[in-house]
């Protein structure tokens, strides 16, 4: 009978380990511009700011921090988001969709 509840409670940790994970991963520092910068390798950071189209319009899934191009499947269709552009999506850290940005 011991043993049981103690599984019960490992597995109900783990469960809510695994669901909180993605979260704490994709959490930036609050205070960004106060001194302490992530510095990105130098092809990264160049990567990351020219890549694609600047202008194009792209829906950000804002409860995961991630962007949808215009014709995709989740565009303007999960239940918290907003619209903006890619390059405003690109500068809040906000990440492309299935690691492609938009052309």
């Amino acid at each position: 009978m011991y043993s049981f509840r103690v599984m019960k409670i490992f597995a109900r940790s783990l469960l809510v380990l695994l669901l909180c994970l993605p979260l704490l991963a994709q959490k930036a520092p609050a205070d960004q511009n106060a001194g302490a910068s992530i510095s990105l390798s130098g092809n990264d950071a160049v990567t990351q700011s020219t890549e694609g189209n600047p202008d194009v319009r792209v829906w950000v899934n804002t409860a995961t921090g991630v962007y949808h191009c215009p014709g995709s499947r989740w565009y303007g269709k999960t239940k918290q988001g907003d619209y903006m552009t890619q390059a405003e999506a690109q500068k809040k850290h906000y990440r492309p969709a299935y690691g492609k940005v938009c052309r």
